[in-house]
C-alpha cells in the first residue's frame, strides 16, 4: 500500500496545479481554524492559547510532504500571527512548525518503510512532532525569560510551567490527527482522481 504522500507526489506531480490549490487549502484550513476557535490557557510566560492549527500543519505535512506541507500550513499560522498582533513572534513560530513538520515527516517515512501503512505510525509521527513543539517552545520560553532580565533558574522555571499550554496543544493535536487521518485521505484521494 502506498503513503498518502507517495500518492500525491506521483500522481500530483504531473499537475502542479492541483497540489498548489491543495496546499493552499492547508493554509487557509490553518488560519481559519486558529482564527475561529482558540481559547486562552494561563502561562507565566506568553499569552498562550488552545487552539486546532497544529493538528492543521500535521495532517498538511502528513498529505503533502514536508515541502508543500509544512509551509502551507505554517504559513497559515504566521498569517494568524501577523494579523492578530503577534508578528513579532511570527518567525520563531514559523521555523517551530518547519521543525515540527520535518520531525513528522522523518519518523513517518522511517516508521512507515519498516511497519507499511498502519494508523498508529501517524500517532507516533505526530507525537515526534508534539516532543519537538515541547523543546522548541521551552526554549523559546527560556530565551524570552532571559532576555526580561531573569536568571538562570527562574527563567528555566517559568519557560518549563509555561509548557502546560502546549502540552495541552500537543494532546489534542495528537487525538485530532489520529482520528482525521484516515477519512480525510479517503477524501482526499477522491479529489485528487
Amino acid at each position: 500500500m502506498t503513503t498518502p504522500e507517495h500518492f500525491f507526489h506521483t500522481s500530483i506531480t504531473q499537475n502542479k496545479t492541483k497540489k498548489v490549490i491543495l496546499a493552499a487549502l492547508f493554509a487557509a484550513l490553518a488560519y481559519v481554524s486558529i482564527q475561529s476557535l482558540h481559547v486562552a490557557i494561563f502561562a507565566p510566560i506568553g499569552a498562550p492559547f488552545f487552539h486546532v492549527g497544529n493538528a492543521v500543519v500535521a495532517l498538511a505535512a502528513l498529505y503533502l510532504g514536508f515541502g508543500y506541507g509544512t509551509f502551507s500550513g505554517a504559513i497559515g499560522l504566521a498569517i494568524f500571527d501577523l494579523v492578530n498582533g503577534y508578528a513579532v513572534e511570527m518567525p520563531v513560530v514559523f521555523l517551530g512548525n518547519v521543525l515540527v513538520a520535518l520531525t513528522i515527516q522523518l519518523v513517518y517515512k522511517a516508521l512507515h518503510r519498516i511497519f507499511a501503512d498502519k494508523l498508529w505510525i501517524v500517532t507516533v509521527a505526530v507525537a515526534s512532532g508534539v516532543l519537538m513543539k515541547l523543546l522548541t517552545d521551552f526554549l523559546k520560553g527560556l530565551i524570552r525569560a532571559l532576555v526580561a532580565g531573569g536568571s538562570l533558574e527562574p527563567a528555566t522555571a517559568a519557560a518549563f510551567t509555561s509548557l502546560l499550554a502546549t502540552a495541552i496543544n500537543g494532546i489534542g493535536t495528537i487525538i485530532l490527527v489520529t482520528l482525521l487521518y484516515l477519512p480525510l485521505k479517503t477524501i482526499l484521494l477522491k479529489v485528487i482522481k
